[in-house]
């Protein structure tokens, strides 16, 4: 997803006749060029990011990477990353940013699927009671007990049991912490998953599960691209093949 090939034409590079000189220097002049400019679009794309988004991570924020034009492969890429440590990679979760639509469902919803909790035609979002962290986003260590306490974890032993489940109960004083699944909406309790408060009946929405999960493209990392090579691509190859043309040799 999302990968840009950075070139020139050579025979027209400069819109003016070459001498047999330029010519032979053009094609290290170009690659250099290009490379100088997909540098530019992956910085471009890095600082549109925190413009875009609303906190994004680092992995949001550094997913544009490029690779070099070489003398066998006379251009530059430029893409989003298409792996990631842990979690998903961001070539996955921004390609609805890029080009709209439903978004790609999250590795927590599979889970929660898994288990019948959640539908195939539901998505889960952050609920009003959720505290975000820095990036917006329902805390890794918060989602992780939440699978935990539903039994919804991809390895079992990891799921609370019934005795870890009352032995936190008689430790605590009140049911902070304590999560909960309604599939079907309960007064003015929508579907999703919810935290118990205090000793009483209260409760805040963690997660609500909807239908609609889509997005509009705002990430136009394709007319960044465009627009960037017709501003700089001129620039550069210009540059290079001055530079190159100072110390290339006569020819014979």
């Amino acid at each position: 997803m999302a990968q840009i090939r950075i070139g020139v034409d050579p025979d027209n590079a400069l819109g003016r006749q070459l001498s047999d000189l330029e010519k032979s220097q053009l094609p290290y002049a170009a690659s250099q060029a290009a490379n100088k400019v997909a540098y530019e679009i992956r910085e471009r794309w890095k600082r549109q990011a925190p413009k875009v988004f609303d906190r994004p991570t680092p992995l949001t924020v550094n997913a544009a990477m490029y690779r070099k034009a070489t003398k066998d492969q006379p251009y530059a890429e430029i893409f989003i990353r298409d792996e990631a440590f842990k979690g998903t990679p961001p070539a996955k979760y921004l390609l609805a940013e890029v080009d709209g639509g439903q978004r790609r469902r999250k590795g927590f919803e599979r889970l929660l699927q898994s288990r019948g909790l959640l539908s195939p035609t539901q998505f889960a979002v952050m609920g009003r009671g959720a505290q975000a962290n820095q990036f917006g986003n329902v805390p890794a260590g918060q989602v992780t007990k939440i699978l935990s306490q539903l039994g919804a974890q991809r390895d079992r032993y990891q799921n609370q049991t019934s005795v870890s489940r009352k032995r936190r109960r008689g430790k605590r004083n009140n049911r902070d912490g304590e999560y909960f699944v309604i599939t079907k909406r309960r007064g003015v309790l929508r579907p999703g998953i919810y935290e118990r408060i205090g000793r009483g009946s209260g409760v805040r929405s963690i997660f609500i599960f909807t239908t609609a999960a889509a997005y509009t493209p705002r990430y136009d990392i394709f007319g960044m691209a465009e627009d960037t090579w017709k501003r700089l691509m001129p620039f550069f190859l210009k540059r290079e093949l001055e530079k190159a043309m100072e110390t290339a040799r006569p020819l014979p």
